[in-house]
């Protein structure tokens, strides 16, 4: 216990002392020594902030694509997890494994060819990019075959019985009993989204159309290195939105990390 406080110690220090410099006047024009409480407490920082960045404007757009993505990822992952688990089509072993392999090659490799397609298409600086590939959420789609394999076939085979229709059992079996699976995969999907940072960057050229995270960076990399205060305040204010979540949902947080065995 005494090990785990140190390092908790250790964690939070710095992230107090940003919300610390965030209220700190003597951090708008340098560095002040590090102190628990600001030296003298002010929100001009804030006021300097909005008036230098448009946040509002940057959480719209990511909780816009943020919302758009989970939804769309989140239910094409199940009716592709429900097609391998329960359905029977050719070449459907060879798909699914050929889906594995997609998931062993890093992003940033095929990062380029993405790009070119997407300028041949005539998509960049739209958001576009950043939703058509939400459609293959290929970890999604393991973990839901893996869930819905386990699904007794009397009850899809009482749907059918009944004159009901392939749809019919998915919203009436699949979801209802793959509650877990999607409160799991909707929580991992909103931290990803929200934190995303390089797609966008590289895709979007539009200030205004840019989500929180780049927009955060780009502000701090045009401000001198002596405003510190305005910075911390960004940076802080950009980060409320995920600590409200964590909040109030970690319990699931942590469930649906112990469960799927992935931190984002």
């Amino acid at each position: 216990v005494i090990v785990l406080l140190v390092l908790l110690g250790i964690i939070l220090t710095p992230l107090w002392w940003a919300v610390v410099l965030s209220f700190d006047r003597e951090a708008t024009t340098a560095l002040p020594a590090f102190s628990w409480l600001p030296h003298e407490f002010t929100t001009f920082n804030y006021e300097a902030a909005a008036k230098l960045i448009d946040l509002p404007r940057y959480y719209m757009n990511t909780l816009f694509l943020t919302v758009v993505n989970t939804v769309i990822s989140v239910f094409f992952a199940l009716c592709c997890g429900f097609a391998f688990a329960k359905g029977k089509f050719p070449g459907k072993k060879f798909l699914y494994i050929f889906m594995l392999a997609v998931m062993m090659v890093p992003f940033e490799s095929r990062m380029v060819t993405l790009y070119i397609q997407y300028r041949d298409w005539g998509l960049l600086n739209t958001y576009w990019p950043l939703i058509l590939g939400q459609f293959a959420y290929v970890y999604g789609v393991f973990f839901a075959r893996q869930n819905i394999a386990t699904i007794p076939n009397a009850l899809i085979e009482s749907v059918y019985l009944d004159g009901g229709g392939v749809w019919r059992v998915f919203f009436s079996i699949i979801l209802p009993l793959s509650k877990p699976v999607i409160a799991t995969l909707s929580i991992l999907q909103v931290i990803a989204h929200w934190n995303s940072y390089l797609w966008p960057l590289v895709v979007i050229r539009d200030s205004s159309k840019q989500v929180i995270s780049v927009g955060v960076a780009l502000f701090n990399s045009t401000q001198s290195s002596v405003y510190y205060g305005p910075r911390m305040a960004v940076a802080v204010l950009s980060a409320i939105p995920l600590t409200i979540v964590f909040l109030f949902l970690q319990k699931y947080i942590v469930e649906s990390v112990a469960v799927s065995g992935v931190k984002q």
